[in-house]
């Protein structure tokens, strides 16, 4: 019976230990970054990076998370991290394929991410460099920037605090709790004020609720745009037809001879006007001769010398004061 126990609780220990055991074993694996990838038909490629910190032999190498390859080696070239990568045929990389650092899991294991490239471009061949990298984001990095981030926020800390600090001193008294209890009333009366305005319109109450309700307003708003329309295709046809010469108004405008008509009937014009002017002619010399005006002023007043006698004289001696004045 003893004998069964001790037995039982042996078995429970070799359990618990090789349960142990292969959990280390795995670990082993995951930390140790160990692989059974064989290299011997697989795609030589090559990386260039500025800097490789943390990236270890043996590492993966993922095309949108699924494993294509891993890190064969690391080593310097001209001052530049060269690492070199076996990855799996098939993938149809190219020229302008580019590779970045990534950092997975709890333990911050690395990898490299690749891209494969534009399908027009030429294929990288085997042992190509890949040229476009980007190297993984260290923490020593961001807390370096750190101290500039806090120098660009000090003078909005500063704006902030000095806010904080008017703020204090108007509200802190009791003045300023008052001043501040009006405001919020005011804003609070303005509101329901707004709020009343608002339901007024919504009724049609007032000037501008009619004209947001009324629906007549908008019908006569449509109307004249019609006519506005319509006058704009009117003044389109109108011009239309200028241009192609259609119509009275087309003629006078378009029609060559028709305008030279005009400017000889103006030019003649000017011509009668300075023949006038210089007194030649009959008619020139009917507005420019003194002489003929005096002549006919003087008849003038004959003619009227001779109406009154004809007034103040009987009938009988009437011819005899018409003869003399014309005989005069």
């Amino acid at each position: 019976m003893n004998r069964a126990k001790s037995w039982g609780v042996e078995a429970k220990v070799g359990v618990f230990v090789l349960a142990a055991l292969l959990l280390l074993g795995y670990m082993s694996l995951r930390v140790g970054k160990f692989s059974f990838v064989t290299w011997g038909d697989q795609f030589p490629l090559q990386a260039r990076f500025t800097s490789v910190s943390g990236l270890a032999e043996n590492g993966r190498v993922e095309i949108a998370g699924v494993e294509v390859g891993r890190i064969k080696a690391i080593h310097l070239s001209d001052g530049r991290a060269l690492v070199d990568l076996l990855l799996r045929p098939g993938l149809d990389l190219r020229q302008d394929a580019q590779a970045r650092i990534r950092t997975k899991g709890m333990l911050g294991e690395k990898y490299i991410e690749l891209e494969l490239g534009s399908p027009d471009n030429p294929a990288l061949p085997a042992g190509g460099v890949i040229s476009r990298t980007e190297s993984a984001v260290e923490f020593d990095q961001l807390l370096s920037k750190v101290p500039a981030l806090l120098d660009d926020f000090r003078p909005i800390l500063n704006d902030v605090r000095a806010v904080s600090q008017t703020l204090q001193r108007v509200i802190g008294t009791t003045e300023g709790e008052t001043s501040l209890k009006e405001i919020l009333e005011n804003f609070n009366q303005a509101s329901k004020s707004l709020s009343q305005v608002a339901r007024g319109l919504e009724r049609g109450e007032g000037t501008l609720g009619k004209l947001l309700k009324d629906d007549g307003l908008y019908r006569e708003v449509q109307g004249v745009v019609r006519e506005v329309q319509s006058a704009a295709k009117n003044l389109t046809a109108f011009s239309d037809k200028l241009a192609r010469g259609d119509g009275t108004i087309a003629k006078l405008v378009n029609d060559k001879g028709l305008y030279e008509q005009a400017n000889q009937a103006i030019t003649r014009l000017n011509r009668v006007a300075h023949k006038i002017d210089a007194a030649e002619g009959t008619l020139g010399k009917l507005v420019n001769d003194k002489s003929l005006y005096d002549d006919a002023k003087k008849a003038v007043k004959n003619v009227n010398q001779a109406m009154e006698g004809i007034k103040e004289q009987s009938p009988v001696t009437m011819m005899g004061v018409v003869g003399s004045t014309v005989l005069r």
